[in-house]
């Protein structure tokens, strides 16, 4: 029998919070060990029980959940973060990216958000709420057609548009260096290559790229 993902939880709204475990507790493949509401409370849980993932509100009282995420990096703890929160503010996400969570969901985020984000940390993945990426490449924008998107990724070589074409599978950069056999430094360096030839600003803006023309990445 396949062991149970142990998450655990840190919130300060009860209610909420007692919605989250109830919507993750309907998984038989994960099992809640624990819950609080304050920051301070939850590192030192982490510490000593060492759960596989943990959901960290950004605003509660004690440490906030991007120093509890920042503090489980500093001392390389096991746990993988997920940061929940209620603003949908590109500072916040870049912050929390900084300190190597690669899970953010918004507190409005569907049921089917916060299973599916749980498993692709799990698997070594990164997972954004569908409404945060849409907020961040201008999903009020008139989007472009198809045909504009082809004539866009036509200026990448084969290897660019592969690596895009992983980044839009939720895969990290170390995780597709491994895949292709070469150095963490030179999947930087084709990102940054293929943000220069999109036209696009910021690092995790071409992650976001990658994630809202996933279907035409994979047709082309």
């Amino acid at each position: 029998m396949e062991k149970s993902a142990k998450i655990f939880l840190a919130d300060d709204h009860p209610l909420f919070r007692d919605g989250l475990i109830k919507t993750i507790q309907k998984e038989t493949r994960f099992k809640i060990i624990g819950f609080t509401g304050c920051g301070n409370t939850a590192i030192n849980f982490i510490r000593d029980k060492k759960p596989d993932v943990a959901i960290l509100d950004i605003s509660m009282p004690g440490l906030s959940g991007i120093e509890v995420a920042k503090l489980i990096k500093a001392e390389e703890l096991h746990t993988i973060p997920i940061i929940l929160t209620m603003y949908n503010d590109e500072e916040y996400l870049d912050e929390a990216l900084e300190f190597g969570v690669p899970g953010y969901l918004l507190k409005n985020s569907t049921a089917n958000e916060v299973i599916d984000c749980i498993n692709i940390v799990l698997s070594g993945g990164y997972f954004i709420s569908k409404e945060l990426r849409d907020h961040l490449t201008g999903d009020k924008k008139v989007k472009k057609n198809h045909t504009e998107i082809t004539v866009t990724l036509n200026r990448l070589t084969k290897t660019e548009l592969h690596i895009l074409k992983l980044l839009s599978e939720n895969k990290t950069s170390t995780q597709i260096a491994k895949e292709l056999f070469v150095s963490f430094r030179t999947i930087q360096n084709h990102r940054a290559n293929i943000s220069l030839k999109l036209g696009i600003s910021g690092y995790n803006k071409l992650l976001f790229f990658a994630l809202e023309h996933k279907n035409s990445l994979a047709d082309s």
